[in-house]
């Protein structure tokens, strides 16, 4: 079946009040490899609080990391999902980050920013994350998170795509295929996630679950508002005030099929 998928970065209330601008970005599209075997990409990225062009970093590295995976999986499909090509990522989007930095005379850091990504075939997924946020995919009808948030050394830090020490924070995992996953980036880890346990918070995701596997083609737009007015509500910026990314993917039964950035 495919894909359907909609996905929004809105800016938390803290940053609305100061007129900041939104330092989340996502990315997520839906394409064939040579056979014509359909894969979802996505991509999330939080720009970190203290970096002056947080946001420029968290849409190079999402824009530049779903090229490097398009381009991929497009040629090779699963052949392609290997930790060397998450470290080509990696590695794509640093390179980027520094051009940018340097055309800003600032260093790299001033464009920190954390990164989640999914590729999802017909029969196998490649995960991969620097930094905080989550990835959490659905087994056998229960959702869990692939990793568990990477915090710093010291509370609410946690680990960049810019720092020396990415390449040793890139965790990776290939599992079997599944048939619903949601990215999010860490203004949301409160409410989707279960800290005592280390667990999904179910209840959260499953009503935005039901309706996206009942949705048509023609509602994906729709959804896409729904969801970005969701997370812009006050029932949600009562719980946190930062930047909030979220992006639903499924193909079970009553999925249409959709094609976005």
């Amino acid at each position: 079946m495919s894909w359907s998928v909609i996905g929004s970065s809105v800016a938390g209330s803290s940053h609305s009040h100061s007129s900041d601008p939104c330092q989340d970005s996502c990315f997520y599209y839906v394409t064939a490899d040579a056979t014509g075997a359909s894969y979802l990409i996505a991509l999330a990225a939080d720009g970190a609080g203290s970096a002056k062009f947080g946001e420029v970093g968290s849409e190079l590295a999402c824009e530049t990391g779903g090229e490097t995976l398009l381009a991929a999986v497009e040629e090779s499909g699963e052949r392609a999902f290997s930790l060397s090509l998450a470290s080509s990522v990696l590695h794509a989007v640093r390179a980027k980050i520094e051009r940018a930095a340097s055309a800003r005379e600032v260093s790299a850091r001033e464009l920190a920013c954390t990164l989640l990504g999914a590729v999802v075939g017909p029969t196998q997924a490649m995960y991969f994350q620097i930094g905080d946020g989550a990835i959490v995919v659905r087994h056998d009808d229960d959702l869990s998170p692939v990793f568990w948030p990477e915090s710093g050394e010291y509370a609410n830090m946690t680990y960049f795509v810019t720092d020396a020490s990415a390449a040793e924070h890139l965790r990776y995992e290939t599992r079997g295929a599944t048939d619903e996953i949601a990215l999010f980036t860490d203004g949301l880890q409160r409410l989707a996630l279960v800290f005592a346990t280390e667990t999904a918070h179910a209840p959260f995701f499953d009503p935005m679950f039901k309706m996206l596997r009942a949705s048509s083609d023609e509602q994906t737009d729709e959804l896409c508002a729904a969801l970005k007015r969701f997370l812009g509500s006050d029932a949600i910026n009562e719980r946190t005030d930062d930047d909030k990314t979220l992006i639903l993917a499924t193909r079970r039964s009553g999925a249409g099929s959709v094609v976005g950035v």
